[in-house]
């Protein structure tokens, strides 16, 4: 899975490592919220097709903003990504093609699943 989907806490951690924990901590730490609430909103009192959207997309900020505390607090984002970062020079480019997928409802948290269930058998 790894050769073709990059793995969530990596994004993360890549994240991290090229804009800096302080501004990915205020992204994702007030932008997950934000979207949720806006969402929510929208579903009960606006257009309930973008609300859901908004609301689903949100959703997968949660896995994101989990990952984000646990490598901002354990100071690990770089250590994380370096050997993918010298051994592949395609790296960068591939995380930012694959970090769209951030808009499509509900695919981060689901490969989140995947991946943390897969690491535990």
């Amino acid at each position: 899975m790894e050769g073709r989907v990059i793995l969530v806490r990596r994004l993360v951690a890549l994240d991290i490592t090229l804009h800096g924990p302080k501004f990915i901590g205020i992204e994702f730490g007030i932008g997950t919220p934000a979207i949720l609430l806006a969402g929510a909103y929208l579903a009960f009192r606006g257009p309930l097709l973008l609300g859901l959207y908004l609301l689903f997309t949100g959703i997968n900020y949660v896995p994101a903003l989990v990952y984000a505390i646990i490598i901002i607090r354990s100071g690990t984002a770089r250590a994380e990504v370096a050997e993918e970062m010298v051994n592949d020079p395609h790296y960068v480019r591939k995380y930012s093609v694959q970090q769209l997928l951030i808009f499509v409802p509900l695919a981060i948290v689901i490969l989140a699943a995947i991946q943390l269930r897969s690491c535990k058998d």
